[in-house]
């Protein structure tokens, strides 16, 4: 009787399953896809609004932002402003409910989802640890290309990871994760590690979602002067609340209620006085460079 108990209570799951996965795809491929551009001018949102699925709250109103190709953007805001939503619509994951999300003047929806997310390098605050070897681990980033060895470490070191895979009872060879008795690393190690397996993909569009934000202000200082070396020829798109990191960008982007308020360089922004000097007069003090040096005009 208790195990008829249990395959009715069981059962009841299945009918869930089953409605997960009868659901179609809200977005889909065009009919005739046409060849991803090359991002030689850049991604452009025009007057785009969004909101999530089941829901009334509009994240994004009439939202427009111009990334320049070749250009390191940041993009900073409270929580709740819509940042993370930016990126879900960067790898359309949505489609915007009016306006439009263009790449050299292509709308997205005019490419192959395959197609565009092959071109993009996503990485995110918590990254995700895969429970194989470190070179495995690397590796993932890129399975398609069928990265050798010396790619592998070549990425490692660009991302300042070869040291810490060194120190490994077995290098590049040492299984992580617990999963299957392999060494456990710290979520700085761990990040690390993702930023290697970012480099180790060739990506015309790079996000990086709070990419520093378990290193100290020296490596992360170290971390961007690597990164701006090895991402000259791709276009780069930071979301980050330290403004150690936002600051080194070549623009940055300022959001408040679902849209851009503010836009121009560090220097730029704290001579306008507003939002991002603000968060700057608060955080400032515990950097490198005090907030009182930089005092708008």
């Amino acid at each position: 009787m208790r195990n008829t108990g249990e395959i009715y209570r069981d059962a009841l799951f299945l009918e869930n399953l089953f409605e997960l996965l009868s659901i179609e795809p809200q977005v889909q491929d065009p009919l005739a896809p046409l060849p991803v551009p090359a991002l030689k001018d850049g991604i452009r949102f025009q007057d785009v609004d969004f909101r999530y699925p089941g829901s009334d709250r509009m994240i994004l109103k009439g939202f427009s932002l111009d990334l320049k190709a070749g250009k390191i953007a940041a993009l900073v805001g409270e929580n709740g402003e819509g940042k993370t939503t930016i990126i879900k619509l960067l790898c359309r994951f949505y489609d915007p409910e009016k306006g439009f999300i263009t790449v050299d003047d292509c709308d997205l929806r005019n490419l192959r989802q395959e197609d565009w997310r092959r071109q993009i390098t996503v990485l995110f605050q918590e990254p995700v640890r895969y429970h194989v070897t470190a070179a495995e681990n690397i590796a993932h980033g890129d399975l398609a290309a069928k990265p050798g060895r010396g790619d592998v470490e070549g990425a490692a070191r660009n991302a300042g990871a070869h040291g810490m895979i060194e120190r490994l009872p077995e290098g590049y060879e040492t299984l992580l994760g617990r999963w299957f008795g392999g060494v456990e690393l710290s979520t700085g190690e761990w990040q690390r590690l993702a930023s290697a397996r970012a480099f180790l993909r060739k990506a015309k569009l790079i996000i990086l979602d709070e990419p520093t934000s378990m290193q100290d202000v020296w490596a992360e200082a170290q971390w961007f002067s690597r990164f701006r070396t090895l991402a000259a020829r791709a276009t780069v798109l930071i979301i980050s609340h330290r403004l150690t990191t936002t600051m080194q960008a070549d623009v940055i982007h300022v959001m408040g209620g679902g849209r851009i308020i503010e836009s121009g360089t560090h220097a730029e922004l704290l001579r306008l006085g507003g939002r991002y000097w603000e968060a700057w007069k608060t955080q400032g003090r515990h950097y490198p460079q005090p907030a009182a040096a930089l005092r708008p005009e």
